[in-house]
């Protein structure tokens, strides 16, 4: 089993939900979430969040599902900031965990 993790700004969040659907993924959870830099240089997440104080207002989408349907949404999830440009100022982000136990 995996656990899909998916960033979006609130502007892109229908679009992260019709790639959930796309993929037919069944149950998903979502959160919003606000976001802020602390540190002028954090290259795993250049350009997620704002530079000011107001920060950004974002949705965690989450669900546990079968590796072969969560590679899937990882690859719209790449298409989908392909193309959209390289201008993209908050590309989505979309990370792939596994878990090792559940109870």
């Amino acid at each position: 089993m995996k656990l899909l993790i998916i960033l979006s700004i609130e502007e892109y969040a229908n679009d992260v939900r019709m790639i959930l659907a796309k993929q037919k993924v069944p149950v998903y959870s979502e959160t919003e979430i606000h976001g802020f830099k602390t540190e002028e240089y954090q290259p795993d997440i250049s350009n997620w969040f704002a530079h000011d104080a107001h920060g950004v207002y974002s949705k965690l989408f989450f669900t546990f599902h079968q590796a072969d349907s969560v590679k899937k949404v990882l690859d719209e999830v790449k298409k989908y900031n392909t193309d959209k440009g390289d201008d993209q100022q908050n590309p989505v982000h979309a990370y792939l965990l596994d878990v090792k136990e559940a109870v």
